[in-house]
């Protein structure tokens, strides 16, 4: 009697914050697992979030039931789901941290730096191992807070909520007298406790991960800043070697027409050489010229990619989309900069030219030849006039468009952020506060981020200043034979580097294709992959108990199955039907085939090729829990879809 009336306390505990909410148990765990989803748990809490599915299909399926027995135990299932999600949603959140701090490590160790920081890891598939009792999930449940303690939950997690899963604990502990008797309310309350205490652990962890990514992000900042100023220092001896050289030849110029009647020839000569080097700056022009237009289009790209993941992406899309917005404005500017030394060369150019004319007029020289250097002149400053005007026309131009993508990533973030909000208040009173100290978190790393690029774009303006006379390199490289060997060769190793990367892609298509394929089964029925293949495991609820004939609902359910499994002539399918051990084996094993059959039947029925399906009966021999007690014979009467490709 004792027992009895303590269960009744429990749930009726259980039952009264549960009874205040406005929505369902069911449409509540939904909620919580669609913000799980978002924040990438199918990637980095796949067997918590697969965990919380079944649950809540298993609600889904029973809570209309006539029996009050399946009807409690839809409702617990539902419970667990909400915490189950909670928990997966805390450990995606840590796991793509983590992902996005080893994408810094990869580019400080790229530019030469070095990051000493290690991270706490933890499978994506981890199995969390219970036990088939209650002692022993009691016991894997005051582990998981024992873990959550010792990773200092309580003092980095304002909400860690450790104290209620001790507390649930306890309640699981009188339940059951102490462990001593199996109970499916106890098992109930130990599982809540632990997804608690998991929640808190990983929510630590985060929290953990979380304060390295303002160093990390300053540190890879600073190194690619670094490594252009030791390319620019390269460009700009040079081209102070280029000059050097062109200015020899310009006094060499001078010298010979002064004496041009006693030198005419090599004065033809060294003209030629000049217009030469006005065509080799011409073509100079024109390709600097080019490839400003394709960065304007890769740093246009970046940005919009960099707006779409403000919208919609996650903290680790955002991030790497910055990244390559950062990488695309060094590249431009230092494009700008060599046009502006193409443009102050052409200047210096014209202004030798004043000055030989001058030179000419107070020698007395040839009157044609000073109206020759005279036209050489207008049209230079045509040029030169031209050229600028285009740059600055470039300059304005690109200056209205860095307005407006800054205008729409703000607006996106505030978009998002708006989104984000409303979604967090529909959540229950313990996911707002939470929801709250996520979002103040993320606008401190926002504002962390601005400050950042405010000092990168304060280095930048100092190297700018620094960076005089660059582009020279590109005409020594033009009348170099070993420059253009090099050149050859680099274009071969890229041909090779772009065959590896097809291949590579092509295997990324492969396994994209997989993945989708299990993603889109895991929205149906319970999916994972082991050595046999994909294994979809649709529950016992799809026949009626000791009957073979498929139930409506099931029907509807293997239809949505079907469609990913008709579009690939390559998928092999193997039905395994199973059983609990309740019962005669012969009969149980009849049963099984019966019920494999049938499914392949309905596949068949609704297009899946007859020649790429079997269906085979396993009957009690292969349980996947306990036939102790209801809820693991629940388990254990299941029909196997094992999806394998030739």
């Amino acid at each position: 009697m004792y027992r009895v009336t303590l269960s009744i306390i429990v749930l009726a505990l259980l039952a009264l914050p549960l009874a205040a909410q406005e929505t369902s148990e069911i449409a509540q765990a939904q909620q919580v697992l669609a913000l799980a989803d978002s924040a990438g748990a199918q990637l980095y809490a796949k067997s918590l979030y697969d965990d919380a599915a079944y649950r809540i299909r298993f609600a889904q399926e029973n809570i209309t039931s006539p029996k009050d027995g399946v009807r409690e135990q839809a409702r617990m299932r539902a419970r667990e789901a909400v915490f189950a999600a909670r928990a997966a949603l805390a450990k995606a959140r840590w796991l793509s941290t983590n992902a996005a701090i080893r994408n810094l490590q990869a580019d400080i160790n790229r530019f030469g730096g070095h990051s000493a920081s290690v991270l706490q890891e933890e499978s994506p598939n981890m199995t969390y191992a219970r036990g088939a009792t209650t002692k022993e999930r009691i016991a894997a449940a005051q582990a998981a807070i024992d873990q959550a303690r010792a990773a200092g939950a309580e003092q980095l997690v304002p909400d860690n909520d450790l104290k209620t899963a001790q507390d649930t604990l306890s309640s699981a502990n009188k339940v059951s007298l102490n462990g001593r008797e199996n109970s499916d309310v106890a098992d109930h309350l130990a599982y809540v406790a632990e997804m608690i205490a998991r929640r808190a652990y990983y929510l630590a962890q985060f929290a953990a991960s979380s304060r390295l990514v303002p160093d990390l992000q300053l540190q890879r900042t600073k190194l690619a800043q670094t490594s252009s100023e030791q390319s620019a220092i390269t460009e700009r001896t040079q081209r102070e070697e280029a000059e050097r050289r062109n200015a020899e030849l310009q006094r060499q110029l001078a010298a010979e027409e002064a004496n041009r009647q006693a030198q005419s020839t090599e004065l033809e000569r060294l003209r030629q050489q000049v217009e030469e080097s006005r065509r080799t700056m011409a073509q100079r022009i024109e390709s600097d010229r080019q490839a400003r237009i394709a960065a304007e289009k890769r740093l246009d790209d970046a940005m919009s990619k960099y707006e779409a993941a403000a919208a919609t992406g996650s903290a680790p899309d955002l991030d790497a989309a910055r990244r390559q917005v950062e990488d695309a404005e060094i590249t431009l500017r230092t494009l700008q900069d060599r046009e502006r030394l193409n443009q102050q060369a052409i200047d210096a150019e014209v202004a030798a030219l004043r000055t030989d004319v001058q030179n000419a007029q107070n020698q007395n020289a040839n009157a044609e030849l000073i109206a020759q250097r005279q036209s050489d002149i207008i049209r230079r400053q045509a040029d030169l006039d031209a050229y600028r005007n285009e740059l600055q026309d470039d300059a304005t131009r690109r200056a209205d468009i860095q307005r407006r993508h800054e205008q729409a990533i703000a607006d996106a973030q505030r978009q998002r952020q708006e989104v984000e909000a409303q979604a967090m208040r529909q959540q229950i009173e313990l996911m707002a506060q939470a929801a709250r100290t996520a979002q103040q978190q993320a606008q401190s790393t926002q504002q962390q981020l601005q400050q950042a690029q405010q000092q990168a774009q304060t280095t930048q303006q100092q190297l700018q200043q620094a960076q005089t006379t660059q582009e020279q390199l590109k005409q020594q490289a033009q009348q170099s034979a070993t420059e253009a060997e090099k050149a050859r060769q680099a274009a071969t190793a890229t041909q090779a580097e772009l065959d590896r990367t097809r291949l590579e892609l092509a295997q990324r298509e492969e396994e994209a294709r997989q993945l989708k394929m299990q993603q889109d089964l895991a929205r149906i029925a319970s999916t994972k992959a082991d050595t046999r293949g994909l294994v979809v495991t649709l529950p016992g609820i799809f026949f009626d108990p000791g009957k073979t004939q498929l139930k409506p609902g099931a029907k509807r359910t293997l239809q949505r199955i079907a469609e990913p499994l008709k579009g690939d002539d390559r998928i092999r399918v193997t039905v395994e039907g199973h059983t609990d051990n309740t019962g005669n084996p012969e009969k149980n094993m009849e049963i099984s085939e019966k019920r494999a059959e049938a499914v392949r039947e309905y596949l068949v029925s609704v297009g899946v090729s007859a020649d790429r399906i079997m269906a085979t009966g396993k009957g009690d021999a292969e349980p996947v829990a306990t036939n102790k007690t209801a809820a693991g014979r629940q388990q254990n009467r299941r029909v196997e879809l094992v999806i394998t490709r030739t």
